[in-house]
Formats: C-alpha cells, sequence, structure tokens
C-alpha cells in the first residue's frame, strides 16, 4: 500500500521546505572541509528529506515504512528529481 494522503502531504512540506532554505541542507558542502560536488549535495539533500520524514513517519505510526511504503517515497523523490537538482546546482554556485 502506497503512502497514505496525510504522509504524501508531509514528504512534500519536507521538500518544499527543504527547497526553500538550501544552504541549510548543503551547509557542509559550502564550509571547505568537504569537496562540493553536485553528486555528494544531492546524496546529502536526500539524506536529509529522508531522515526527517522517517523520523516523523516513525513517530506517528509507531513503525518502519513497509516496501510499497518506501517505493512510493523513492518515486515521489525521483518525480522532483530535477528540481531538487537546479537547486543545488543554483546553491552551489552562489
Amino acid at each position: 500500500m502506497p503512502l497514505d494522503v496525510i504522509q504524501e502531504k508531509n514528504l512534500t512540506e519536507i521538500i518544499d521546505y527543504s527547497l526553500e532554505y538550501p544552504s541549510m541542507v548543503l551547509s557542509a558542502t559550502k564550509s571547505g572541509r568537504i569537496t562540493g560536488t553536485a553528486e555528494l549535495a544531492y546524496g546529502l539533500y536526500v539524506g536529509y528529506i529522508a531522515g526527517v520524514f522517517f523520523e516523523r513517519f516513525l513517530a506517528e505510526n509507531k513503525r518502519f515504512l513497509n516496501d510499497d511504503e518506501l517505493a512510493d517515497f523513492y518515486s515521489r523523490i525521483s518525480a522532483r528529481d530535477a528540481e531538487i537538482t537546479l537547486k543545488i546546482k543554483t546553491c552551489l554556485k552562489k
């Protein structure tokens, strides 16, 4: 069973928030200690989104995502891949 409507809304809010404040998510790549490549930045972005979403899901449902929910989560992330990649490139060029 894919994510329900409330979980879809939560995921959308988390993605939107991370896109509004990219410097918060990408601060490690801009610190100078880590070479900021686009691949690393994308991993940080998806990791941030996944961490926040999974923590909230676990707190609300007292369980981890099942296989169908996890597949739905990643399909929703990949649907916004172009938007995330553009935000990363824009933020890293500043």
